[in-house]
């Protein structure tokens, strides 16, 4: 399964972080497709693949106590919406979000209307405060 993890600490933390990292080794089972780190500081995200939940928990342990790990699964966007078409069609039904009904698709088409005026207001109101500022 393909994971992504964000992992933050504490600032007065860096150091150790950077000097445990630096030494770190990923289990087996633990195979890291990418590492990215935020520039602002004190995040790292990582995307992998884990054998299973054991690897998994082998990999963030050492770290515990130290970083904070939020883990998602995750799957490329393209292959999820190619998996949820093929899903929308096994179960009958044809196109994205139908297996709510019509009053679920009407419910969510008016959200949008409304989050579309909101952001309209918003835009405007921003408009309107830079021409005052300027």
């Amino acid at each position: 399964m393909l994971l992504m993890d964000i992992i933050t600490w504490e600032p007065k933390d860096s150091l150790k972080v950077a000097e445990f990292y630096a030494n770190y080794e990923y289990p087996k089972g633990i195979k890291v497709i990418d590492e990215w780190t935020d520039l602002t500081g004190y995040r790292t995200f990582v995307i992998y693949e884990a054998d299973d939940e054991k690897t998994y928990a082998a990999s963030v342990l050492p770290f515990m106590g130290l970083c904070k790990f939020e883990t998602f699964p995750i799957m490329r966007l393209d292959k999820f919406m190619q998996l949820a078409q093929e899903l929308t069609e096994e179960a009958g039904e044809k196109g994205m979000g139908t297996a709510q009904g019509k009053e679920g698709s009407e419910e969510i088409l008016e959200q949008i209307e409304g989050l579309e005026k909101r952001v309209e207001r918003l835009e405007h109101h921003s408009f309107i405060q830079q021409e005052d500022t300027t």
